[in-house]
């Protein structure tokens, strides 16, 4: 059965392989709630996640996380989201995640994410208020993920996205100004004979363009790969102390397949450039007794000059776990960002 899948999933990424591709950059992708990192444990860590994706969030961040797991796991988290910035209306993203584990199938998980962007004022050709309209994305997304050797795991994820900017459009523009589109992520994960260590990678949003009004303006996904590292420096019956390592790039659309795309999304510019793209995220954590934990992280964006510590803690008691998540981003919109989600294994 797990043969039979793995085909499948290899003809769905033969498809996009050879999807047309336009020359963007992240910055001018639509559906950016997709670069939004569920979970406040995550948060709390520099936003570093590949390598220790497990338990529901894994089919949002590295779906070959789910492999292995034999617990229920059901994860919630709701956010204001951007308190940086002076609106009159509040942002909020919301997170729903559930994780099962099949017997002689693999494990599944099924998310909802959900980002409200306010109410907006329609105003007519002429600049006229014609009342008002509400904006927001939501994802749902399917994953599967299973071993495939003792040290290799494989996952992938579908996600089905709607995207509603507006209910028409503006001034002579018709149609609704809602879009549709499909993406797949695909993951890895290495567990090495090195006890302690893993080594993972991600493809994330690989999927068409979407289209709100016009085809020919259609906006692509923020399509981005990730690769990490995680490792157990401390792993006694008490404490354990993780550090978590993940380089992560936007890569850019060109015309061509994917694969041509993705090749030379790594090489269209001066290699300072490229190199300035490449985010660097580190987390440490430490835990005691299963009880406790305590994180701390760092996220260095060069381009984007965002230097943004982390920290956080989590406290787990019997089949509930609670973890908090604060984001310093001074003088950015994510400056004082907080982040709660609660977790239930059974």
């Amino acid at each position: 059965m797990k043969k039979i899948i793995f085909s499948l999933l290899g003809i769905a990424l033969l498809f996009f392989c050879t999807y047309p591709a336009e020359a963007t950059n992240e910055s001018q992708a639509a559906v950016l709630m997709l670069l939004i990192k569920p979970g406040a444990r995550v948060g709390a860590m520099g936003e570093s996640f590949v390598t220790i994706s497990d338990g529901a969030t894994a089919s949002y961040y590295n779906p070959a996380g789910l492999a292995g797991q034999r617990q229920r796991e059901f994860t919630f988290m709701h956010t204001k989201w951007l308190p940086g910035l002076a609106l009159d209306d509040n942002l909020y993203y919301g997170f729903l995640g559930y994780s099962q584990y099949l017997e002689s199938w693999g494990n599944i998980g099924v998310n909802l994410a959900y980002f409200y962007m306010g109410k907006q004022i329609r105003t007519g050709e002429t600049g006229e208020e014609e009342g008002t309209f509400t904006s927001y994305d939501a994802v749902l997304s399917i994953s599967y993920g299973a071993n495939v050797s003792s040290g290799i795991a494989l996952g992938v994820t579908a996600k089905f996205i709607q995207s509603h900017l507006a209910d028409t459009g503006a001034g002579i523009e018709r149609g609704s100004g809602t879009g549709h589109s499909i993406a797949f992520d695909f993951g890895i994960l290495y567990r090495s004979s090195i006890a302690g260590l893993k080594l993972g990678a991600a493809l994330h949003n690989l999927g068409p363009n979407i289209t709100y009004i016009d085809a020919a303006q259609a906006d692509p996904l923020p399509l981005n790969i990730v690769v990490g590292a995680s490792y157990k420096l401390l792993e006694t019956e008490f404490n354990d102390l993780l550090l978590v390592l993940d380089f992560y790039k936007p890569l850019v659309k060109r015309k061509g397949s994917f694969l041509q795309s993705t090749f030379s999304a790594w090489a269209d510019e001066e290699t300072k450039q490229e190199l300035e793209q490449i985010d660097i995220h580190a987390g440490l954590e430490y835990t005691y007794s299963g009880f406790l934990a305590l994180r701390a992280g760092y996220s260095y964006d060069k381009d984007g000059d965002l230097k943004t510590p982390t920290f956080g803690f989590g406290i787990k008691y019997s089949q509930f776990r609670f973890d908090f998540a604060y984001l310093t981003a001074q003088d950015t919109p994510l400056q004082n960002n907080t982040r709660f989600s609660l977790t239930l294994d059974f």
